[in-house]
């Protein structure tokens, strides 16, 4: 079996899925080499793919009315990945973000079909869509709490602690537009902090 293979069944493993339930949802998927800069899911479009990051990293985002891109979030290695779309079916499944690859990605690519098979034809796949949406709710949650609590240096620091090597990862200008500053008032704010 393909290492990815594997490495996607360890995560859905403790969901309590059978092996039978595993070699049918293997059979859907498809393992894709996704480039550095491509955009794998775009806003606004009906979204037909969840993804599953074997190796990698990509980031959720927005153009703002102003032209300015505003970064949500971040996914690696052995987390999913999704436009926020597979909970919107009032607006016919469309993506609520784009998903840009930050790194070259070796991803498993999941047709959403597939998952609504699984939801039909197994007794825990609704499982694996209340921890996705439970997870994206908690992360919200915590953004939200850490931008009213925390100081920007602050959120700063902490990101390694949800996304180990972020710093090395991605550049500072996307990390400052994920905190909601300007690269140039990060690096101020970092030099302060060393001077002191």
């Amino acid at each position: 079996m393909n290492e990815y293979i594997v490495q996607f069944n360890k995560f859905l493993i403790p969901f309590g899925f059978s092996q039978a339930d595993l070699l049918q949802l293997n059979a859907l998927c498809e393992i894709v080499n996704v480039k550095k800069g491509e955009i794998i899911i775009k806003s606004g479009v009906k979204q037909n793919y969840i993804y599953f990051i074997c190796s990698g990293l990509v980031r959720n985002f927005l153009f703002t009315d102003a032209g300015e891109i505003k970064t949500y979030g971040f996914r690696m290695e052995n987390m999913t990945s999704t436009g926020y779309s597979n909970y919107n079916y009032k607006d016919n499944l469309k993506a609520k973000v784009s998903v840009e690859c930050l790194e070259p990605c070796i991803m498993i690519k999941i047709p959403i079909n597939a998952v609504s098979f699984m939801v039909e034809h197994s007794a825990v796949a609704d499982k694996v869509g209340r921890y996705m949406a439970e997870m994206h709710v908690m992360e919200l949650v915590d953004f939200l709490i850490d931008l009213d609590t925390k100081t920007i240096l602050e959120q700063y620091n902490s990101l390694d602690d949800r996304y180990p090597n972020i710093h090395q990862r991605v550049p500072q200008h996307i990390i400052a537009s994920y905190l909601g500053t300007t690269p140039v008032h990060l690096s101020r704010l970092k030099n302060a902090r060393k001077a002191s």
